[in-house]
């Protein structure tokens, strides 16, 4: 037994330890001093209010997070939400671990009781991070690779939750950040708790972003804008996709981009659909040639789209690209507290109709931004929902033909009144050209 694993152990105490803790003495006796010394660590640590010097967010912006959090939790009578899923993890805690996107064996954890304090599972190695970017004090970790379903369960235990309802993220657009078979295990662990589904509390309380997350959001979809704008001055017909896509991201990093989570450039027309994988296919006088990308700044992501016409466009791609740019003004015009997404499919529809054009089948028109390149909620007529104050999309009617790709998408925040562009400089209207 490692001596992360046994100060854990030692916190839990519906756990008998006695045995683990004589045979570790008889094995170990050197360290038992470290571990007195982790004891009255964690025991004085979570008697302070913890004060973390690199903070993504005031204090006051969890406390909002679950106090929004927790009324849903009583209209649902759920006791503790349990949190397994990187990115729900990173939004509740604070702590944007770059391992947890990267490690399937080790558990990062968050569970909020309806009362009590918050706690947090991470690794050893992880604490000093939590400690400067997270407000949370309550931390249980394990050094273990193996047993973490047992762990777990007995950390939910010590909270008091074996008799409790338990909201976990098992329903729409959720994943868990564990196996199934171990879910299973945590459930067995606690045979007299009860484990429900709160997808709906997690994708509510999201959906609605504050001033400081629209900040990180503006910024990101800034520097999104600004290199997708200086890449059409950089490139020209004769390059590869793939050079091409060197370029952007280049000026993506250059701009302060943090991370991406795609990167697409497509060029010449495909009436079989998109190609987004970037490929030695070289562009050429007389197409279009297009990006698709989502970058990252905070922890808060941006999702931007343009297309430019390699050389002077046609007459043809000239009207076609402003009749795309007139219906996505006015799609983006429904972005409005009180509407909802069947508003934007609407106008959408309407336009299609006087075309004579048929939507192909991908669902929805746009979708939230926030914490993800793309979620919750689509922009599709299957969408009951009621625009806020808070929320932000991204609002993209595209076509897929003849001329090419034809897209023009940026972020907007719903307001008070007109929609707030976060992605400057917006995509132009009159599409832009790249020399040939």
């Amino acid at each position: 037994m490692g001596v992360s694993n046994l100060v854990n152990v030692l916190w839990r105490s519906s756990y008998s330890w006695r045995a683990s803790f004589d045979r570790f003495l008889h094995e170990k006796p050197l360290e038992i001093n470290y571990i007195l010394s982790i004891i009255t660590w964690r025991s004085s640590r979570n008697n302070r209010m913890m004060t973390p010097e690199y903070a993504d967010f005031p204090r006051e912006e969890f406390e909002s997070r679950y106090a929004r959090t927790r009324a849903i939790m009583a209209e649902c009578g759920i006791d503790a939400l349990f949190v397994t899923e990187r990115l729900n993890y990173q939004y509740f805690t604070g702590h944007r671990s770059e391992q947890c996107a990267v490690d399937k064996i080790r558990s990062y954890m968050f569970i909020l009781p309806k009362d009590d304090d918050p706690t947090l599972i991470t690794m050893p190695f992880e604490v000093a991070q939590v400690e400067q970017t997270s407000y949370v004090t309550d931390i249980r970790t394990t050094g273990s690779l193996t047993g973490h379903p047992e762990f777990v369960a007995g950390v939910l235990t010590d909270l008091g939750l074996s008799r409790a309802r338990i909201g976990c993220e098992l329903g729409r657009e959720q994943y868990l950040g564990t196996s199934y078979l171990g879910f299973q295990d945590i459930m067995a662990g606690l045979p007299r708790a009860e484990f429900v589904d709160a997808a709906d509390i997690i994708l509510a309380v999201r959906n609605v972003k504050s001033p400081q997350e629209i900040a990180y959001i503006r910024r990101a979809a800034t520097i999104n804008a600004e290199a997708q704008a200086s890449t059409f001055r950089d490139i020209h017909a004769g390059m590869t996709e793939n050079a091409v896509a060197r370029i952007l991201r280049q000026n993506l990093v250059a701009g302060g981009a943090e991370k991406m989570s795609l990167l697409c450039v497509l060029s010449g027309a495909n009436d079989k659909g998109i190609v987004l994988l970037p490929t030695d296919r070289i562009i050429r006088k007389g197409e279009t040639v297009g990006f698709d990308v989502g970058v990252s700044y905070r922890g808060y992501w941006s999702d931007l789209a343009r297309t430019a016409s390699v050389g002077l466009p046609s007459g043809e791609l000239s009207e076609f690209y402003g009749w795309m740019m007139q219906l996505r003004h006015d799609c983006n015009q429904q972005l409005r507290s009180g509407n909802s997404p069947s508003d934007v499919v609407r106008v959408v529809d309407g336009y299609l109709s006087a075309r004579g054009l048929k939507t192909t089948g991908v669902g929805r028109v746009g979708h939230g931004v926030g914490i993800e390149t793309t979620e919750y909620p689509s922009l599709a007529a299957f969408e009951d929902i009621t625009f806020e104050v808070g929320n932000v999309f991204a609002c993209n009617p595209n076509f897929s033909n003849h001329l090419g790709f034809i897209n023009a998408e940026d972020n907007w925040a719903v307001t008070d009144g007109d929609p707030d562009l976060l992605s400057a400089p917006a995509a132009e209207w009159e599409i832009p050209i790249v020399d040939a």
